[in-house]
């Protein structure tokens, strides 16, 4: 169970740093790069929502303030 959270923190630092960069350039990005680093981060995140859901005691939180993310984006 502790590699679940580990990888669940690794993976949480990676979304932070990538939904950073890709919503501080997202108006300036082409069309094409914005949908693609969109969709790659998107699933990213649900990727992250569903180790979450495996952690226990749940971090539901964590997972709903992934949720938000994605509606932010």
């Amino acid at each position: 169970m502790d590699n679940k959270v580990e990888y669940l923190n690794q993976i949480i630092e990676i979304i932070d740093k990538k939904a950073t960069v890709f919503k501080n350039n997202k108006k300036s990005m082409p069309t094409s790069a914005y949908e693609s680093e969109k969709v790659i981060l998107v699933r990213t995140i649900n990727d992250a929502i569903k180790l979450a859901e495996e952690v226990k005691p749940t971090p539901f939180s964590l997972i709903n303030d992934l949720r938000s993310l994605i509606k932010q984006l």
